[in-house]
């Protein structure tokens, strides 16, 4: 008897392993089949957009942590809003994944944040390079040349910023140089442009052997332009005695500008004028001897020497 149930369990036990062998069989037929018809990916969503499917996540995850983690010149960090999320599929295989799509996505939708260096007037920042020896370097050649003439504070400021703006030395010092020249040239917080783009004067402000001079005389052909120191109101424009055809404009804060002797007004009483405008033509009209421009500018009605902010 005992010999019956070993032989039945013995039996039994091969039909069973034959019927898992067959199983396993079959499991590794019907997955051999799927794979060769579907491929496993990963769908990916980035910030609520489906940008498809990707082979192999690890290698993804590796490229955008290399490229958040950048050390390229200026660029201090990259700042991702939200991570892609990724689900595990099954497609068809003719089904084309999409690695560099999700990777530009992850470019445009990143926070680049920059770091540069400015320099500074007065607390102003004015101008942008690389590193902060070029702004030692601007800084240091702008005070050697102006010396003790320099009245204003320069300084450098090291700024985290999403906007690159910057500036090979030269460019930056340009701009530098070009903001001290507007600050020095300011009257009461106006600051002054000249009105002529060249010239020779002829006369300064002060004293002379005809009485007191209340103005600059820069000579330059007749109908060459001139233009609006700074943007304003015109208050006069036509013809005043010895000053000849004359236009005055009121910039704001006390400061108005003289422009006289003109061959030709292009400007109207009331009218506002803006920076830089052509507002007239050089001539010699009034008491003259000859073609130049005679530039008056007063603060409050108190006459100032124009040399002290333009023509130096």
């Amino acid at each position: 008897m005992l010999y019956i149930l070993k032989h039945q369990l013995g039996y039994y036990a091969r039909k069973s392993l034959k019927i898992l062998n067959i199983i396993l069989i079959g499991v590794i037929l019907i997955s051999a089949i799927i794979l060769l018809v579907y491929k496993p990916v990963y769908k990916v969503e980035f910030l609520g957009q489906n940008l498809g499917y990707i082979k192999d996540k690890d290698n993804i995850e590796k490229t955008i942590n290399e490229y958040i983690n950048t050390k390229e010149e200026n660029i201090a960090y990259i700042i991702l809003d939200e991570e892609p999320k990724y689900e595990l599929k099954f497609i068809k295989g003719e089904v084309q994944t999409s690695e560099e799509e999700l990777l530009l996505a992850v470019k445009e939708k990143s926070n680049i944040i920059y770091r540069v260096f400015a320099i500074s007037l007065d607390g102003e920042n004015k101008a942008y390079v690389n590193s902060i020896e070029e702004a030692e370097t601007i800084a240091n050649e702008i005070k050697e040349e102006r010396g003790l003439d320099l009245e204003l504070d320069i300084g450098i400021n090291e700024i985290y910023t999403e906007n690159l703006d910057i500036q090979s030395l030269e460019v930056a010092k340009s701009n530098v140089d070009e903001e001290i020249q507007l600050k020095e040239s300011s009257v009461n917080g106006i600051a002054l442009y000249k009105p002529l783009k060249s010239g020779v004067i002829t006369s300064r402000f002060g004293s002379r052997s005809l009485g007191y001079h209340t103005g600059l005389d820069i000579a330059e052909p007749t109908g060459t332009p001139i233009y609006a120191c700074n943007s304003g109101t015109v208050t006069y424009a036509g013809r005043n005695g010895s000053y000849g055809n004359l236009v005055i404009i009121s910039h704001g804060n006390g400061v108005e500008t003289y422009y006289a002797h003109c061959s030709r007004l292009l400007v109207s009483e009331g009218e506002q004028v803006e920076k830089q405008q052509k507002i007239a033509e050089v001539g010699s009209t009034g008491r003259s001897t000859g073609p130049h421009l005679h530039l008056e500018i007063r603060l409050n009605g108190e006459i100032l020497n124009p040399q002290n902010y333009l023509y130096k």
